[in-house]
């Protein structure tokens, strides 16, 4: 099958220490090259990805992002951009109109504890950005990572989203090693904050931690073949950034790499290696769910077809809020 999502690591370095995330340790600290990237987009776009994904890191600390995004649109690709905020809007004039998905991490509606889970003083960063955004045609998510400390902590996120006509975003916290570590009552409550408007959760998310994750006899995972990983020093990440086994340099072409007997091991094995029992990563079962059909399909085009109805019809678009 054709890759739909090009995952761009674009920089490892960070300004915040989130806990649940481990990017910001690594060492040495590198940046994309800009000839890199700009010839791996057109060679990706070719290749059948249709969307990319500029992550990090945090991928506003690259001074070329604006660059990679203008080339992106100008490709037919669908853009997307997570950010904890701290510099966007310094940034925010130099991005105007060249994201789609602007996605802005906000973990709590209390300063004290969105700024621990962070790592850094970022609160007041997500709320300036807001402003920023909406001044220069850009219409930010709140992408709120949930998990058993924080989920009683939502209600403000969600009032702050309804106030700008943003929508929320309900994303489970996961781990690395199949374990779910969020709780029957914690995705309860997210699941029943998911029924108000503008809030968006993927409910085959909740539908694969509760059968146990993947496993080789309900194997659900496409990493391999449905996401192109590129990590900064221009290799590629098999099967998925997570778990990366192997690597493969892209040394300028990156259809050789995609054709190189790893990738096609990686897309043989993927969701059967034994890191893959009960995984449960977000970014990499959010593609598989429609690469191929499955029980999980539908919740997942269902889930979707809500977030767009209510971001460019209802938000967007000024309707009346009244109207669901």
């Amino acid at each position: 099958m054709r890759p739909l999502l090009l995952h761009y690591y674009i920089t490892n370095r960070c300004n915040a220490r989130c806990a649940f995330c481990d990017i910001w340790r690594e060492i040495p600290k590198a940046d994309a090259q800009s000839a890199h990237v700009l010839q791996n987009l057109t060679q990706a776009r070719r290749a059948g990805c249709r969307f990319v994904d500029f992550t990090g890191g945090e991928p506003l600390l690259h001074p070329d992002l604006p660059l990679f995004l203008t080339e992106a649109r100008r490709l037919g690709f669908v853009t997307s951009v997570t950010t904890n905020c701290m510099i966007f809007a310094q940034r925010a004039v130099e991005l105007a109109g060249l994201v789609d998905l602007l996605h802005f991490s906000i973990d709590a509606d209390d300063a004290s504890l969105h700024n621990r889970i962070r790592g850094c003083d970022s609160y007041a960063s997500v709320l300036a950005a807001i402003p920023a955004a909406l001044a220069n045609d850009l219409a930010p998510d709140l992408l709120f990572t949930y998990t058993n400390e924080n989920i009683d902590s939502f209600s403000g996120v969600y009032k702050l989203g309804r106030e700008n006509r943003l929508m929320v975003i309900l994303d489970p916290v996961f781990s690395l090693d199949g374990k779910d570590i969020a709780s029957r009552e914690t995705h309860n409550k997210a699941l029943a904050w998911s029924r108000k408007p503008g809030v968006y959760l993927n409910k085959a998310h909740l539908m694969l931690r509760r059968q146990g994750g993947n496993s080789p006899s309900r194997n659900y995972c496409r990493a391999a073949s449905s996401t192109i990983v590129l990590l900064p020093d221009n290799r590629l990440a098999l099967p998925c950034f997570h778990h990366a086994t192997g690597f493969v340099p892209v040394n300028q072409s990156l259809p050789k790499s995609l054709l190189d007997p790893q990738r096609a091991d990686a897309m043989r094995r993927q969701g059967a290696y034994p890191f893959c029992e009960g995984c449960h990563i977000n970014c990499y079962f959010d593609p598989s769910y429609t690469a191929s059909l499955s029980r999980l399909t539908f919740p997942s085009l269902v889930a979707k077809a809500s977030y767009a109805f209510t971001k460019y019809l209802v938000y967007r678009r000024k309707l009346p809020v009244r109207i669901f």
